[in-house]
């Protein structure tokens, strides 16, 4: 049976891959806001990613930057997580802001679709264009979303992409198709980046119609998953061995 849904706690503990489904309805939907120090800097040795990669040596740049002392380093990897992985996670988490800015855009193609499911398509594909600077050290930073001490993270962070997708294409759902739905979008969003990753189509045209492929037949589904024995069928675990498959042909 599902527990009534409530709304996840600022502190983080110990969960399972399962939990990490953030267990709120649409209504509850909430953006991340302002960032401590250690975000911060994550933040701005973004911009260093693209040419050196997800790795410690932007942090190191960044850090002297700013003018604070070398030692500052530390702060980054207290929780016992590595830089490399603390600046893939601060990369999802910055690229789902980019996402929430596009669709403000009071300009923005967004704004004219109508149907829901054109919407989550239009927002998937949105959010990959967004990798496009970092397309060459992905790879990298993806593998480091799937080390077993990092995996509650990681999922955690690509459900709230989910959700958000859920959220601003216009999904009110307050039932299991609340799970259902976001663990779709999971799915889709995971296959289509990996997809991209060996991509060679002008402009990612390939990508685009892969998304467009996957979100019709979810549409057609009709949200399907509406049991608990569809759901353990179709988890977290899945998307987990999906993308160790996939970084492994290469």
């Amino acid at each position: 049976m599902l527990r009534t849904p409530v709304r996840r706690l600022a502190v983080r503990k110990p969960i399972s891959l399962l939990s990490t489904i953030r267990s709120y309805h649409s209504r509850d939907h909430k953006i991340a806001g302002d960032e401590p120090l250690e975000s911060q800097i994550l933040t701005k040795s973004l911009e260093y990613v693209p040419t050196y990669g997800f790795n410690s040596n932007c942090i190191t740049r960044t850090i002297r930057d700013l003018n604070y002392p070398d030692s500052l380093q530390a702060i980054i990897s207290k929780d016992g997580s590595s830089p490399e992985f603390k600046l893939m996670l601060q990369w999802l988490i910055e690229q789902r802001k980019n996402l929430e800015r596009e669709i403000k855009q009071p300009e923005s193609e967004f704004h004219n679709i109508a149907d829901e499911y054109d919407r989550v398509s239009y927002l998937i594909k949105k959010r990959l264009e967004l990798n496009e600077p970092v397309i060459k050290h992905l790879t990298f930073g993806i593998s480091q979303l799937v080390i077993p001490y990092y995996l509650s993270q990681s999922m955690e962070e690509l459900h709230n992409l989910s959700d958000d997708i859920a959220f601003f294409a216009g999904d009110g759902s307050n039932d299991f198709a609340w799970y259902s739905k976001r663990m779709g979008i999971s799915s889709i969003y995971v296959s289509s980046e990996l997809y991209q990753l060996t991509d060679t189509s002008k402009d990612f045209k390939n990508t685009k119609k892969f998304v467009d492929d996957k979100v019709q037949k979810l549409n057609n589904l009709g949200n399907a998953y509406n049991s608990a024995e569809q759901w353990g069928m179709f988890n977290a675990i899945s998307l987990v061995n999906l993308i160790r498959s996939q970084l492994v042909r290469g």
